[in-house]
This record gives structure tokens, sequence and C-alpha cells, in this order.
């Protein structure tokens, strides 16, 4: 019997692959690794780090949410069109 576990990092990407379309996202983490190296050399206390962590990971997951929803935006215009190519682009309404 087998009791090893799969090594999981044979089929991950790099984080540069996987951030590399998403270049919004690949700087936040890039300024949280800076954020983590800055506590250290200052001496921040654990509290300290802890609070400039979460106002970091906080700005992330907007980051991401705000990616997701461009996407998807994107995604559902592709398929209005390819369903209705007669549909109007999105937009204000000109009087």
């Amino acid at each position: 019997m087998n009791t090893e576990l799969p090594n999981s990092n044979q089929n991950q990407q790099s984080l540069d692959q996987r951030f590399g379309n998403r270049p919004r996202l690949r700087q936040r983490l890039l300024s949280i690794a800076d954020m983590i190296d800055q506590a250290v050399a200052e001496g921040c206390t654990a509290r300290e780090a802890e609070v400039r962590a979460i106002e970091q990971i906080r700005k992330l997951g907007n980051e991401l949410l705000t990616d997701w929803a461009e996407k998807s935006e994107r995604d559902a215009r592709l398929k209005a069109h390819e369903k209705n190519p007669n549909l109007i682009d999105y937009g204000k309404k000109k009087p």
C-alpha cells in the first residue's frame, strides 16, 4: 500500500506563469512580499506585521474580485453576442 502523498508541485505552474496575464494581482503579491521584508527589516512586532498583512490581503481580495468580475463580464458579453449577433454593445445611451 502506498502511503506517500502525491507530489502536487508536478502539475502546478509558477506564480509568474499563473499571474502573467493578471498584472494587478501579480503586483499585489509582490507588494505583500516587499511588505514582509520591510516589516522584518524594521523590527516590527508580530501585531504590527499582522495589521500590515491583513490590509494587504484585503486589497488582494478586492483585486481578485475585480479581476473575476471583469472576466465574467467579458465572457457574458461574448456569449450574448454569439447567441444574437445583432445585440447593441453595452454603453451609455445617447439622446
